[in-house]
């Protein structure tokens, strides 16, 4: 299976399942592709509060999660 990492964008493929950072590339969202800034400027906009000192990881998974 290729997984691609949600914080780097390199592709892997193994026969693992991988977590954490690790995505099957079917399950690979737009919002992946979205620099720090732009995620907290949509995270903003949606009113959604976050840590200033989040990862990318996590700003994605709020991101998502409050999309609706």
């Amino acid at each position: 299976m290729e997984y691609i990492n949600k914080e780097t964008l390199v592709t892997i493929e193994t026969d693992c399942k991988l977590t954490g950072d690790w995505v099957p590339v079917s399950e690979f969202k737009d919002e992946y592709r979205l620099t720090v800034p732009e995620i907290k400027v949509k995270l903003d906009e949606l009113g959604v509060e976050y840590d200033s000192k989040a990862n990318k990881s996590a700003l994605i998974d709020l991101l998502i999660a409050n999309e609706g």
